[in-house]
């Protein structure tokens, strides 16, 4: 977004993406290369080259992730050892970025460095979605069609093993897929909120929210060294690779 588009009353916005050092799973995940570059990279570029972002931060509370953030155009927030644990919640890291950076935006595009699918046409769709629906907050979300069950406990039957029971469908009743739309579930790959609405609630989450459904084939979640290799194979057929001009 230029100076002459925010002169315009066009709303300032900046990308955050948060990447500490203590993954246990899969150790500095962030910067480990995924198919030739570091998985950060693979966010920052796609969010930097859609153009919907003033700046693009990464909030992190290690030295060699923070220079690959710098590598990558970004600028770097040094975050505290109290939003560093696996306690530690990501709506608690995005208020501290607010609170220490006091960021002159009015928006902020939060992505996760490990879900690396999503492309600059996703980001502006999504962002375009946000501005025209009036939201204060918007998250990514995938449609599954899933038979979901709950384990029900106080089965005395022996062996310890518990009942079920269904929760999202009538097993007498089964619907076909083609006449069922399916669930909605947040993925956790961008959450897209206003600062004054984070501000005031405390959360991503609040006031007017709505949804950007991606895909599901798009959606890749790494914790585990399995997932490592499945995002591998999605990158490379669904990954945004920047022009070598634009590094």
């Amino acid at each position: 977004m230029d100076d002459a588009a925010r002169r315009e009353g066009k709303p300032r916005v900046y990308g955050l993406i948060l990447a500490r050092g203590g993954s246990k799973g899969i150790p500095l995940k962030n910067i480990k290369s995924l198919s030739g570059r570091p998985l950060l990279h693979w966010t920052m570029h796609a969010m930097r080259d859609a153009g919907v972002a003033d700046e693009i931060w990464v909030s992190t509370d290690h030295d060699e992730i923070a220079r690959i953030a710098r590598e990558g155009g970004a600028r770097v927030h040094r975050r505290s050892a109290a939003v560093s644990t696996d306690e530690a919640s990501s709506d608690d890291t995005v208020l501290e970025f607010i609170r220490a950076e006091n960021p002159q935006c009015d928006v902020i595009i939060h992505a996760q460095a490990t879900s690396p699918c999503i492309s600059p046409p996703h980001y502006r769709e999504m962002m375009d979605k946000f501005f025209r629906g009036g939201y204060d907050s918007l998250f990514t979300v995938s449609r599954q069609h899933t038979f979901r069950w709950e384990e029900v406990d106080g089965d005395d039957r022996g062996c310890g093993s518990s009942s079920t029971a269904p929760l999202n469908f009538d097993p007498k009743h089964r619907p076909r897929r083609q006449d069922w739309r399916g669930e909605l579930y947040e993925n956790g790959a961008v959450y897209v909120s206003r600062v004054d609405a984070i501000k005031k609630s405390g959360y991503r989450q609040s006031g007017r929210v709505g949804y950007y459904e991606m895909p599901l084939y798009l959606f890749v979640d790494i914790d585990e060294p399995s997932d490592w290799f499945l995002a591998e194979n999605r990158v490379q057929q669904y990954g945004y690779t920047p022009n070598h001009n634009s590094e």
